[in-house]
């Protein structure tokens, strides 16, 4: 008879470099719990901005992280899974994103030659060799980072952890510059004010020397959703009701923003009632 389960490359019920097999019962219900990552993704202040510095992040990380597996009880599929992950984004963000970039000028200058260059000959346009992979890496599906992103906090959240671990795996964020100590994440005030149109909500936040914040609200019963990014006090949600002429209880949260990227952590959520 047929092996009824096929491993898959990037189950999470899949122990790489440990030779495949059934999948435990503990195993499966981690996989079925972990959130689903939805919308831009959110990256954390320990993990470095510049890609020079995340390659040896990624390398000390996958290097050590199998060694804290039994001390922090880990699910031993999902630490075979970040590590491959961190290798191929090594190898991604270091050899092939270099031959990327050494192989744009050559693509440049046979565009360049095919719109206002001259000669007899037909253009001949250059074939770009990706660098294979090392042996004993391989592609894994999207998501690598917030796999990443999962297990640290799964990793913090283990009785098992404390700062030597963390400092070891460089899982603690540093102190931003700029940023009021202990201010982990923003502080806003709601009001209530006239618009053109009808009532609107300010947003008045205090972003603690961040570039901006990141702000999301829920409506009524429906689901937090993502509202703006604002760099500048204060912010104005002018967004109608959602059913005209009836009252809304709006709940608002804000992360800050820099870079491009939500970082810090969720502010206290505030509450406030929109009116026609």
């Amino acid at each position: 008879m047929a092996n009824p389960w096929l491993p898959r490359w990037g189950d999470p019920a899949v122990r790489y470099n440990r030779g495949w097999r059934y999948p435990t019962e503990a195993e499966l219900l981690f996989a079925k719990t972990q959130p689903t990552q939805k919308g831009p993704m959110i990256t954390q202040r320990y993990y470095p901005s510049r890609i020079n510095d995340q390659i040896p992040w990624l390398t000390n990380f996958a290097t050590k992280l199998p060694g804290y597996e039994t001390t922090l009880n880990l699910p031993p599929a999902h630490v075979d899974a970040c590590v491959a992950s961190c290798n191929f984004l090594v190898c991604v963000l270091g050899d092939w994103l270099t031959a990327v970039r050494d192989f744009g000028p050559a693509a440049t200058s046979a565009i360049d030659l095919l719109v206002s260059g001259s000669g007899p000959d037909p253009v001949v346009l250059p074939v770009f060799t990706a660098p294979a992979l090392p042996t004993g890496v391989a592609s894994v599906p999207p998501g690598a980072l917030n796999r990443l992103f999962d297990l640290v906090q799964l990793i913090k959240n283990s009785p098992g952890y404390n700062d030597t671990i963390g400092h070891d795996l460089n899982i603690i964020g540093a102190t931003t510059s700029g940023t009021a100590a202990g201010q982990t994440a923003p502080t806003a005030k709601l009001t209530v004010v006239q618009g053109p149109a009808g009532k609107n909500v300010q947003i008045n936040f205090v972003k603690h020397g961040h570039a901006g914040v990141w702000i999301e609200c829920q409506r009524g019963t429906g689901a937090f959703e993502f509202v703006a990014i604002d760099t500048e006090v204060p912010y104005l949600d002018a967004r109608p009701l959602l059913v005209a002429g009836t009252p809304e209880v709006r709940q608002y949260r804000l992360r800050y923003w820099d870079k491009g990227l939500a970082n810090g952590d969720w502010s206290a959520t505030a509450t406030i009632t929109v009116g026609p």
